[in-house]
């Protein structure tokens, strides 16, 4: 233990306002404005004296090795934040005075087994040299913890450690006076009640396994949403279950020839439960999705649907398509009219879905690689013609939306605009919403100004269109998570849609969907591009406590009045 002693010493933060006998008041945290607190000062001990002048400079605190026990370190403490997602950002100027004259290396680290004991900061000291310290991380805090100054090779007896400059500011939710204390969703006021002041419906992407299918999911959810989306169940593989057809039929496309059609879809009774769940929690449901390149069985393209033999000719794939939009809707519109007295469960449908291409240009519109779609037409035609079968076969109560990602970069607004003037220009056709996906990054895009996610919105509804909101979350990307930051994105965002909202004279943002419920459940933490940055981009916890994200969405509503 004395070998331990001589090696490491430890500064750890505290949470406390430190008044001494006969010293002035030495407050150690302090609230800030936004929410966030920040850490000033080290806890007051025998071994620490405040406010020293040292090298010209003002209320240096020092340490003195010497007068260090084990009964009186120096500690700052994480206590107070004991189960709370932490953003910490950690700076310092530091001296150390050693009189071996020996430079040192020396790490800020937090005490937290579970994220391996990291560091916040670390850097190689010049002996008797001022040197500045400064770090950031994201981390989930348990018990008893502290951050802590370690470094190998003192003898505590001769060292003397300067510090001035200290601030750790802390952020989290229910951190600091000034923000809200982590409430459960279901004692939080229901979003829904707070949104459709201004929107036809506000709602919540699921899957069913695992998530929807428990109880207190669905009670949670339909406290928060008047509708849902799934995220996979609906996708014609999940239709299919990956299965290709065991029986072939005839079916009479509109050109009056017969094609071979699957006889049936034997799994899709398993529709019947995905529709049963909605309408048992009092939800309604966005259809997603009927056509789209990715998540549809390879076989669908090929000849006698077997992925081996060539693709199809733009005929037999019309008739294919407009069979399954039939098929499928056709099923749906019997089950609501056996089990729900002929009410619609679905109201709306992603009828295409990210047909534009990424490097949309005035030459170039659609996607053209890894769409087997774009592979067999080469043309607009299949997007055409699937919001002329959607027309055909849904309900004209029920609404068909274009729907994509990035929708608010330029180049990809203005190829979604064609697609919209080639379906407006098809008689037979109906298209009534644009689906803006709104998968954002914590700084992009521009909410306001030239070439913002503003000024896509009202492109598209110049077009005499509504735009859905319908897969948004929000990624810090490649920095670490700050929950103050979050929460600010969402209450920009949230003020730009009520202030472009769908009204009874004029078109508009008219529903908002959040793309999934629990930060650590997003599909966020499986792409590549984020690989060693964990995303928090939603507005719940994993156990169902509101985010600051949360209550952003709430201060955009309260603030906005009527």
């Amino acid at each position: 233990m004395k070998k331990i002693k001589e090696l490491f010493f430890s500064l750890v933060v505290t949470a406390l306002v430190i008044s001494c006998s006969g010293e002035q008041e030495i407050k150690t945290v302090v609230d800030n404005n936004d929410g966030s607190i920040s850490i000033v000062n080290l806890e007051k001990t025998d071994a620490i004296s405040y406010n020293k002048k040292v090298d010209g400079f003002e209320n240096v605190t020092v340490l003195d090795g010497k007068k260090s026990t084990d009964r009186n370190l120096l500690t700052i403490s994480l206590k107070d934040y004991a189960d709370h997602d932490l953003f910490m950002n950690f700076s310092c100027d530091i001296k150390v005075v050693d009189k071996s004259g020996a430079d040192h290396n020396v790490q800020w680290v937090i005490n937290e087994p579970k994220a391996n004991l990291p560091t916040v900061a670390a850097a190689k000291l010049k002996n008797d040299t001022w040197a500045k310290m400064s770090g950031e991380i994201v981390i989930s805090i348990g018990k008893n913890r502290t951050i802590a100054l370690t470094g190998s090779g003192f003898k505590m007896e001769n060292v003397k450690i300067y510090i001035k400059n200290l601030n750790v500011n802390i952020s989290g939710d229910g951190i600091g006076s000034n923000s809200v204390p982590p409430v459960n969703w279901m004692d939080a006021v229901p979003l829904k009640s707070k949104l459709d002041k201004y929107f036809d419906y506000f709602g919540l992407a699921v899957n069913y396994d695992n998530e929807f299918s428990l109880k207190e999911v669905q009670e949670g959810v339909a406290r928060h949403a008047d509708c849902i989306t799934w995220g996979n169940e609906l996708k014609p593989d999940f239709i299919f279950r990956w299965a290709k057809p065991v029986a072939l039929t005839k079916f009479v496309a509109e050109d009056g020839k017969s094609y071979d059609v699957p006889a049936s879809i034997p799994t899709i009774k398993n529709v019947d439960t995905l529709l049963q769940v909605v309408k048992d929690n009092g939800l309604k449901l966005r259809g997603h999705v009927l056509v789209w390149h990715s998540q549809t069985p390879e076989f669908f393209f090929h000849e006698n649907y077997d992925v081996n033999k060539p693709f199809v000719n733009k005929a037999t794939m019309n008739a294919r398509e407009e069979w399954y939009i039939k098929y499928l809707l056709e099923y749906i519109a019997n089950w609501e009219k056996e089990n729900n007295n002929g009410e619609h469960i679905i109201f709306a449908w992603d009828v295409v879905n990210e047909a534009c291409s990424d490097s949309a240009n005035a030459h170039k519109t659609l996607r053209d690689s890894g769409s087997n779609w774009y592979t067999v037409y080469k043309d607009d035609s299949f997007i055409i013609n699937a919001f002329r079968y959607a027309n055909k076969y849904a309900p004209k109560d029920v609404l068909l939306v274009y729907n994509d990602y990035n929708s608010y970069a330029q180049g990809k607004t203005d190829a979604i605009l064609r697609v919209i003037d080639a379906i407006q220009a098809t008689p037979d056709a109906r298209i009534d919403a644009v689906g803006m996906q709104s998968h954002i990054k914590i700084d992009y895009p521009a909410i306001t100004g030239s070439g913002s996610f503003e000024a896509a919105v009202q492109k598209f509804v110049a077009k005499g269109l509504d735009v859905q909101i319908t897969e948004l979350d929000i990624a810090n990307g490649k920095t670490s998570y700050n929950p103050l930051r979050l929460k600010s994105r969402y209450k920009e965002l949230f003020e730009m849609f009520i202030r472009n909202r769908k009204t009874a004279d004029k078109h508009g943002i008219s529903g908002i969907t959040i793309w999934g419920l629990t930060d650590n459940k997003t599909w966020l933490n499986s792409m590549g591009e984020y690989k060693g940055y964990l995303q928090y981009p939603l507005l719940f916890t994993e156990t169902y406590n509101c985010k600051s994200a949360f209550y952003g969405i709430v201060e955009a509503v309260d603030e906005a009045g009527d």
